[in-house]
């Protein structure tokens, strides 16, 4: 499932040059991996079987400078899983041109409240409908 969040740029995130610093992406594309979950209610049932995801591997590509006051749509979505970790694709776009600013994939695992990983198994999968349909593939880096 795609999820949409939008966010406007504030001076707090711009550097010297005017235009969103690289670090403030992490935090903006954290924002909307988080109102993802809030709007699909996946925190307290993931949080309810033990299991907390962690970001193990952030890979961005910036394509188009944002400034103050321009609005940023993300979208975000799970694309692939593995047995031990998954991966969630985020774009941002300026609204209203559409022009695309930035692309990110985020690698991850879960961890049981030991902080050892932990598998994907069926409980976490029930929780995570968008995670159980993903595409399953061993392929990629699993980031641990």
């Amino acid at each position: 499932m795609l999820s949409k969040t939008e966010i406007t740029v504030r001076g707090y995130h711009i550097d010297h040059f005017g235009h969103v610093n690289h670090a403030r992406y992490v935090e903006l594309l954290e924002e909307a991996r988080w109102r993802y979950l809030e709007d699909n209610s996946l925190i307290e049932p993931i949080h309810e079987i033990g299991a907390f995801h962690v970001v193990t591997e952030i890979s961005i590509q910036y394509r188009h400078a944002a400034r103050v006051g321009d609005i940023l749509c993300f979208e975000t979505r799970v694309t692939n899983r593995s047995t031990h970790s998954f991966m969630i694709n985020q774009k941002i776009y300026l609204k209203p041109s559409e022009k695309l600013a930035v692309e990110a994939i985020v690698t991850n695992v879960f961890i049981n409240p030991k902080g050892r990983t932990k598998l994907i198994d069926s409980s976490i999968l029930d929780a995570w409908p968008d995670l159980a349909s993903a595409e399953v593939s061993d392929s990629f880096r699993l980031g641990i």
